[in-house]
């Protein structure tokens, strides 16, 4: 199978918080792949990992075979990867 998308030991603190500890993860070709926890998981921090908005710490990530750990999410967009934030109140009606 073809490798999509590539985590390899990331991590990511907050001071003395350590939010995400050397997490690994691989999205294939056609693959759907889940992310589920609980509050304080580190969830949000992987996906902003990954779409740029925060560094890691330690750790690669890969999108088609290609290093994009620390690109700005512009960057990360223009490859084809964003991300949507929940937004419960869009309107003021």
């Amino acid at each position: 199978m073809e490798i999509i998308l590539e985590g390899r030991k990331i991590s990511k603190r907050f001071g003395g918080l350590i939010a995400l500890n050397s997490v690994n993860f691989k999205l294939n070709r056609g693959e759907i792949l889940g992310l589920i926890g609980p509050n304080g998981a580190g969830k949000t921090t992987l996906f902003n990992i990954v779409s740029g908005l925060y560094k890691p710490d330690t750790g690669v990530v890969r999108y088609m075979g290609r290093d994009i750990t620390g690109l700005k999410p512009n960057e990360i967009c223009r490859l084809g990867i964003a991300r949507t934030f929940q937004l419960i109140r869009l309107l003021a009606r």
